[in-house]
């Protein structure tokens, strides 16, 4: 092809030299389009060529940006500190005597006159697809291709959807209207995705849509089940739901996941992803599918809330409509930019560490960060709460590999190690008056090792039943140890204290502003406030660790619930302060609870 090309060339320079001769044998057929396009082959062999050298590539990088933001030839490219390459390379194009160190300003509609007049004869434009082989595209023209694209990316998944479920439920088709337009939460997260990779984008979105489109089929009646639905095989074992039932947006209630109301059992988050993608890993909430499909059940359950006056009856619902409000506050606290925080996902103070449910970022409109639904990050700190959105949707959450450590020492064994699963089927909590809570497990055994050589020595004739228990979250408080705190508060016999002790850092404080948040009448700092941080640092003989510039900003940002002027101290002094370090103080509190609750005389 390029001899051929070569030899057309040749043929009509021999023609406008008026030399056809034996040049044309072979080339009958060559008539005034062939020459036009083979001279205009020839131009572009000669741009590219002379283009290409060095000296040429920011100049020409600089009319491309200034001529894509005007649309045509206007302005100034401008290219700063330039190189005695670019300066001679533009010297020599347009006849000009730049200096080498100053800035080129190269005024658009010269360049492209200078084209037009040079021996390439050719716009901007034509001399863009030249070189790179790809047309020259306007802001407006990106803008109207990215639209485009992002309607086609909604149009291909629903059609997906409606081939293979033979029926798109229309809360599904709605979201996804919201989602295109910008209006539903994880709109950002899924645009960021799509804008670096559109293929992986298209199947998250598919993913998420097909698995709520699969969970909303459950709750229709039998008549109206989807034929095609992968959930028919496992129907029957899971129970269905009762034909009468005409909630579709999927936000049924569900007081007790272990015994539906309603007779519609809940699924597994991995069973209900295996059927509806074929990978029981693909709503997981560290993968995008997994963070949409929440987002869409969060609303889905705000929106299941009853307005006052309504039955109050279920449990579930109302706990829906307290979300925002136990988190409110840690979720500001946390970052100070709370509502950027709702699509991100990234549970800082409260993430679980269940397989399941792991916590994990023009043309179309940018959803503004205010209109982010302020619940959003605070369910994401309360590992219970996301839960509870998931419940409320009929989907069973892992209960058994959340746990919690429990030491009551009245107790035989004293040391219980507690699944979620068996916090809500227990069917009353285990007696206890003031609960002492602890985040780091050495110092938690540390104490029940100091415990233990006590009642060794006879102090267990002196303890009360109604003592001070101990508990354990190790780390953010898990679904377990937040749901035996709620059971404490809410049934125990004697409803004491809860006293809270963590790291003097930027997760203990934002570990601490759940609890607070959560347990604002039972919820007291145990040797966690701005006096107890001042006087263990100025007792240390040691540096310690600093805080870096970072979590002094962050600490600066933020509030402890319980003590406005913590954060402010912590800033200020700029040293981390551990549980470890405070060992001896917590050692003496216990003993002195665990002594108060003893039986004071003998006889009794």
């Amino acid at each position: 092809m390029q001899d051929r090309r070569l030899q057309i060339v040749r043929c009509i320079t021999r023609l406008d030299r008026g030399q056809a001769g034996d040049g044309m044998n072979g080339f009958q057929g060559f008539n005034r389009e062939d020459r036009t396009n083979g001279l205009r082959a020839d131009r572009g062999e000669r741009a590219k060529a002379y283009f290409s050298r060095p000296g040429f590539e920011r100049p020409l990088q600089a009319v491309w940006d200034r001529y894509a933001s005007f649309g045509k030839a206007r302005g100034n490219a401008v290219v700063r500190n330039a190189t005695p390459e670019e300066c001679e390379m533009v010297n020599s194009f347009m006849g000009w005597n730049v200096k080498p160190g100053g800035d080129i300003r190269l005024p658009l509609a010269a360049f492209e006159r200078e084209l037009l007049e040079s021996a390439f004869a050719m716009t901007i434009e034509e001399l863009h697809a030249v070189l790179t082989g790809e047309p020259l595209l306007t802001k407006s023209d990106r803008q109207q291709l990215d639209r485009q694209e992002w309607e086609e990316l909604f149009r291909i998944v629903k059609g997906k959807l409606e081939r293979e479920e033979g029926l798109l439920h229309p809360v599904v088709a709605n979201w996804l209207e919201q989602l295109k337009a910008g209006k539903a939460d994880g709109y950002r997260m899924l645009r960021e995705l799509w804008r670096q990779y559109a293929q992986d984008a298209e199947r998250e979105l598919a993913n998420a849509a097909a698995a709520w489109n699969l969970l909303l089929a459950r709750h229709l009646g039998s008549e109206q089940r989807l034929e095609q639905s992968s959930m028919q095989s496992i129907e029957p074992l899971l129970g269905g739901l009762r034909s009468d039932d005409s909630r579709l947006d999927g936000s049924l209630d569900r007081s007790d996941p272990a015994s539906p109301s309603d007779g519609l059992h809940p699924i597994r988050l991995p069973v209900l992803a295996a059927l509806a993608t074929g990978n029981p890993h693909a709503l997981d909430r560290n993968v995008p599918a997994g963070r949409l499909l929440f987002q869409a059940l969060r609303v889905s359950a705000r929106r299941a809330v009853p307005e006052p006056g309504q039955d109050q009856e279920s449990e579930v619902r109302c706990r829906a409509d307290q979300i925002g409000q136990m988190g409110l506050i840690s979720q500001v606290d946390r970052t100070g930019q709370a509502v950027n925080a709702a699509d991100s996902a990234e549970a800082i103070a409260g993430s679980d560490s269940d397989s399941d449910f792991e916590s994990e970022s023009a043309g179309t409109p940018e959803r503004d960060s205010s209109i982010e639904e302020p619940e959003a990050s605070a369910i994401e700190a309360d590992s219970l709460a996301s839960r509870e959105i998931y419940r409320v949707a009929g989907i069973a959450d892992d209960d058994i590999s959340t746990l919690v450590h429990v030491f009551i020492p009245w107790e035989s064994g004293g040391l219980s190690i507690l699944s979620l699963r068996q916090i809500e089927r227990m069917k009353k909590v285990p007696f206890a008056g003031d609960l002492y809570v602890v985040e780091n497990p050495a110092v938690f055994s540390t104490l029940i090792d100091m415990t233990e050589r006590w009642l060794e020595k006879g102090g267990a004739f002196r303890l009360s039943v109604d003592g001070p228990a101990l508990l354990c979250t190790s780390g953010p408080a898990s679904a377990a140890a937040l749901r035996l705190l709620d059971r404490y508060v809410q049934e125990g016999p004697r409803c004491g204290t809860l006293y809270y002790s963590g790291d003097f850092d930027v997760k203990g404080i934002e570990i601490g502003n759940v609890l607070a948040a959560r347990y604002r009448g039972q919820f007291r700092p145990w040797r966690f406030d701005s006096q107890s941080y001042a006087a263990g640092s100025r007792s240390s003989n040691r540096e310690g660790v600093r805080f870096s510039d970072e979590e002094c900003n962050r600490l600066k940002q933020m509030g402890a619930v319980w003590d406005d002027s913590l954060c402010r101290a912590m800033s200020g002094i700029g040293r981390k302060l551990f549980q470890e370090e405070q060992i001896a103080f917590y050692m003496e509190d216990w003993m002195c609870a665990l002594e108060h609750a003893g039986v004071s005389d003998s006889s009794k």
